[in-house]
């Protein structure tokens, strides 16, 4: 059997996705921030990682979302919700949540007790992790309801325990990651890894020859070692206490990423240009001949001020952009000549 499916994905993301998507089935962009996807298999649908979010859809011709709660809809609606329940692990949810233009009318409530009823689970308009969208289809004389197949988006990594402060979004860092084409004899190092959500993406996809995190605070490395054994993937990786500017490194990296902070939750925009500079000295005394570097950052500016004046022999491939809940962080894309 196959289903009608709308992915919702990150504004940047796009490409990548629907490249992941029709490993699936056929796919199709309908805009910067979703996809249509026809597949046969809802089990499948975990393994998408450039994709926030993903909906089992019922697209039906009416003028009014009264029409929705026909009984032809509505047993059409239920089988969805069995399908949806039928998914191998069972995906648990607790409560229903409609989103929706005009959620408190009458109608709209009346379709919200329907399907929290069919579901076997009580409707809770705050923390419901069934969520039900509903809204006008493409044309003015459809409407849609999309049902999430998961009970947290496909975004929310289970092995991310550990709620570390200022984390890169996991489908910007795997979508990164295709940007910066990592293969099995690349060489693999971030500069700045955090929790580790980089590096340990790209074990869910290809385990580099060598993978090296440097970060200077204990507590980061503290959970991306809890993050890395949660995954539980193949693929080794050493974690580094210090300052990737001095600290002792065996260079050699054909690959190399950083997502240096930026202000909000670290370090401060007084110092980044410099702090930028530094980073982009340091992974070109630690790069191989032709590596990468890919910088995600939000100092747009001063990015492009020291990528004019304190390059350290990098040069720009291509600028890509993210947007992502009012943040809009840039990936620059550099190589050695």
């Amino acid at each position: 059997m196959r289903h009608d499916l709308v992915l919702e994905v990150l504004d940047g993301c796009g490409d990548s996705a629907l490249t992941e998507a029709e490993q699936l089935g056929p796919a199709q962009s309908i805009g910067p921030t979703e996809l249509t996807l026809s597949a046969e298999d809802l089990d499948a649908l975990r393994t998408l990682r450039r994709v926030v979010a993903a909906y089992s859809t019922l697209s039906i011709p009416a003028r009014r979302p009264r029409e929705l709660l026909e009984t032809s809809v509505q047993l059409r609606l239920g089988e969805i919700l069995q399908d949806i329940a039928r998914q191998r692990p069972r995906q648990r949810f607790h409560g229903l949540r409609l989103e929706a233009a005009g959620a408190d009318t009458p109608d709209m409530q009346r379709l919200a007790a329907a399907l929290a009823d069919r579901a076997g689970i009580p409707q809770d308009p705050d923390d419901g992790d069934l969520v039900a969208r509903v809204r006008r289809g493409p044309t003015g004389d459809t409407w849609q309801v999309l049902l999430r197949t998961t009970p947290r988006p496909l975004a929310t990594r289970h092995w991310r325990t550990v709620n570390y402060p200022g984390a890169v979004n996991a489908t910007i860092a795997a979508t990164v990651l295709d940007l910066l084409q990592v293969g099995s004899d690349d060489d693999l190092l971030d500069l700045t890894c955090g929790s580790g959500t980089f590096l340990i993406e790209q074990l869910h996809q290809v385990a580099p020859a060598r993978a090296v995190g440097v970060d200077l605070e204990a507590a980061a490395l503290d959970a991306a070692r809890t993050h890395q054994r949660a995954a539980r993937r193949k693929g080794r990786i050493d974690w580094i206490e210090g300052d990737v500017r001095e600290v002792p490194l065996e260079g050699g990296f054909t690959r190399l990423v950083t997502n240096p902070p930026w202000g909000t939750l670290h370090g401060e925009h007084a110092t980044n240009e410099d702090l930028l500079a530094d980073l982009l000295e340091r992974a070109a005394q630690l790069a191989a001949p032709t590596a990468r570097l890919g910088v995600l950052t939000h100092e747009i500016t001063r990015m492009h001020r020291v990528l004019e004046e304190r390059a350290a022999g990098w040069q720009p491939l291509r600028e890509h952009r993210f947007f992502q809940k009012g943040h809009h962080p840039r990936l620059f894309l550099l190589e050695r000549p």
